[in-house]
């Protein structure tokens, strides 16, 4: 089978020819249609992830049909279309893993574009629901919401009767986000904080994939009792911190990574993608922001314009 694989020596990933997987007991084998690209793949290509990986094929998130199930799974898997949450292994034209981290892809929308909607809205889910626990008419400020997760937040916010705001890098993109359900954003290139401050706005919940730079601003409009969710580390891994407005305010800060969770979390994560989020892609109110779909032989430029920031929503690489 054909996979794209990892040579951190090289600081590239290539696609090469590996025998396809066969299942173990308690596991199922999917024949993949597409897979998303995430950040993290970019990380692990540089040999910069922080956390144990399994598997130096990339890919954490795909869709496709089970062809094959091991010893000990039910055999009512083959044939069904499914979204995979993995934590490695995902851009190759088969995957091994375990059922729990399986759930039916969304009906009525290709099998291409449910490739980018798992991790994305699993890591808005995780942090937002679990960890966050956001109520209605609470406010929200997501960093980087033109991205897949970005574009996730800000409807699943809605879905939970809050209200989104957002800070992205182009006009385009605040464009495309007050389009999919923000109430209102401003470009980083201004002074975000000042911006948000200014219109008397403070946030009961922040998502932050930046990090460092972003600390002492992000304090400066979060609510009292407010939560902010630190989910990457775009903006670099130190920072100096007012730990006085943190104490005043009684904030909570909290860092998760989905890919570290356990396959007991995943399955929990994705019963609520199946509960809360499939019946909304159903009824046309979740748009599922794949952007960019790329063909095998385009993944540079497509990791290229990853890295520069170029995208916008979701991308994802066909496999079939």
């Amino acid at each position: 089978m054909r996979a794209l694989v990892v040579n951190n020596a090289k600081g590239e990933a290539l696609w090469q020819e590996l025998d396809a997987p066969t299942p173990q007991f308690g596991e199922v084998r999917i024949r993949v249609t597409a897979a998303g690209l995430n950040r993290a793949d970019l990380l692990q290509v540089r040999g910069l992830y922080p956390g144990e990986i399994d598997s130096p094929v990339l890919g954490l998130e795909c869709s496709g049909i089970v062809d094959q199930v091991g010893p000990g799974v039910d055999e009512a898997w083959c044939g069904r279309k499914v979204c995979a949450l993995v934590r490695s292994g995902a851009m190759a034209e088969y995957v091994v893993c375990s059922p729990s981290v399986l759930v039916s892809a969304p009906p009525n929308l290709e099998l291409t574009l449910a490739a980018g909607l798992v991790e994305t809205w699993c890591t808005a889910l995780f942090n937002l629901w679990d960890q966050a626990a956001l109520k209605p008419k609470e406010k929200v400020l997501i960093h980087a919401g033109g991205s897949g997760v970005g574009i996730a937040a800000i409807q699943l916010v809605r879905l939970l009767g809050a209200t989104p705001y957002l800070t992205c890098s182009t006009q385009e993109k605040l464009a495309y986000c007050l389009a999919r359900g923000a109430e209102g954003g401003v470009t980083r290139d201004k002074d975000w904080a000042a911006y948000f401050r200014g219109l008397g706005i403070q946030f009961d919940v922040i998502l932050d994939p930046v990090g460092a730079g972003y600390v002492n601003r992000n304090l400066s409009v979060i609510a009292n009792s407010g939560r902010i969710a630190l989910i990457g580390l775009l903006g670099g891994v130190h920072a100096d911190c007012n730990l006085v407005e943190m104490l005043s305010k009684n904030v909570t800060l909290t860092g998760r990574t989905l890919r570290q969770q356990s396959d007991l979390v995943k399955r929990r994560l994705l019963s609520e993608l199946e509960m809360i989020v499939w019946p909304a892609v159903a009824r046309g109110r979740v748009d599922h922001a794949v952007r960019q779909v790329y063909a095998p032989d385009e993944i540079q430029q497509a990791f290229e314009r990853m890295q520069a920031g170029e995208q916008i929503g979701k991308s994802v690489i066909t496999l079939q």
